[in-house]
């Protein structure tokens, strides 16, 4: 009985990560998030989970910029460690970037200045579109 429900709480943090794919989430927003929805589920059990999606590569795990703590995605079949991301730092989307302009800056700061940029770590923060458009018709700033 204790394997099932650990099972089922694996598949509800299973099921957030796929319903947040484009979002950097972490274990107090999938807490709050549970708890939200009457189900509350313990942040060491969301942890335990989060390690167990980890080692079985349906979740990406690393740090953004001003998050508290380590930030978790869905690894879709989308190649994260090969293109760079946009982060709206309003709405928390991310948009996964492949621009040829962006390889050739990174190429270019790595021959010009001996750097090399790993891409899977650099997120570049503003405003989508959505957000963008929406700002401009309230009248509201970030």
């Amino acid at each position: 009985m204790s394997n099932s429900y650990k099972t089922k709480q694996k598949d509800a943090v299973l099921k957030y990560m796929i319903d947040h794919k484009d979002s950097h989430v972490t274990v107090n927003q999938i807490s709050d998030s549970f708890a939200e929805n009457g189900t509350p589920v313990g942040v060491t059990t969301i942890y335990r989970h989060l390690e167990k999606l980890l080692e079985e590569g349906f979740i990406r795990k690393y740090t953004v910029d001003g998050a508290t703590g380590a930030c978790f995605q869905y690894a879709d079949n989308r190649q994260c460690r090969e293109h760079f991301h946009l982060m709206c730092e309003k709405c928390g989307c991310l948009i996964h970037l492949e621009c040829s302009h962006l390889n050739e800056l990174s190429q270019h700061i790595f021959s010009e200045h001996g750097f090399q940029i790993n891409p899977f770590r650099t997120v570049f923060y503003g405003k989508c579109k959505t957000c963008f458009d929406d700002e401009k018709k309230t009248g509201d700033t970030l």
